[in-house]
């Protein structure tokens, strides 16, 4: 079997579940190998080293960010409260490996649900203390992921909207990078089943 280099998926999880599917498709179907948490932890979150490490040992990531911020690891190494998926790209980026970022469109009709201050719709039965805790945080949380698209922005970044048309937006922006970071590769174009 020949040498497939380890693509890096970085996103919230629960939200963009199908995203994060059709981005390891497009993947796969680009030469890439996957890395992504539904492979490599069965339950609960991973400590922020195992994440960490998982980047070091692709050679991309791709970032899919849409409305929410995700999960602020409590870690002395992350005195700045940034998401896992911003520390994964911030740490791509430290090591030179590209960061393939995929931003929600901003006009997309994305679900009620789905966005960061849902969670105080589903806080709404809360003690009080508990609340204000919820929107304190759900505030900061808000204000980090506009500091983190805008940081994504800087450089080339891509919009998508549905589910079902984002492996497409995908396949050429990855195989873009594996011709970039491996130039002199030959690989045979896929065969394209006839329809009938």
């Amino acid at each position: 079997m020949s040498y497939r280099p380890i693509v890096f998926i970085s996103s919230t999880v629960e939200d963009l579940k199908e995203y994060r599917e059709q981005a390891a498709k497009a993947a796969e179907l680009s030469g890439f190998a996957v890395s992504r948490l539904e492979y490599w932890s069965e339950n609960g979150w991973p400590a922020l080293q195992t994440c960490l490490d998982k980047v070091d040992e692709a050679e991309a990531v791709v970032a899919i960010v849409a409305h929410r911020y995700g999960w602020v690891p409590d870690d002395p190494a992350n005195p700045d409260a940034k998401s896992i998926t911003w520390l994964e790209c911030e740490r791509a980026r430290k090591a030179g490996k590209p960061v393939l970022a995929f931003l929600v469109d901003p006009k997309y009709d994305w679900p009620k649900e789905l966005y960061e201050a849902y969670r105080l719709v589903e806080g709404k039965g809360l003690p009080p203390r508990k609340r204000s805790a919820l929107m304190k945080e759900v505030g900061r949380n808000e204000k980090k992921l506009d500091q983190f698209k805008k940081e994504l922005s800087r450089n080339v970044r891509h919009e998508f909207a549905d589910a079902p048309s984002f492996r497409g937006v995908v396949i050429p922006v990855l195989s873009k990078a594996l011709a970039a970071l491996h130039p002199t590769t030959k690989r045979c174009p896929r065969a394209i089943p006839k329809r009938t």
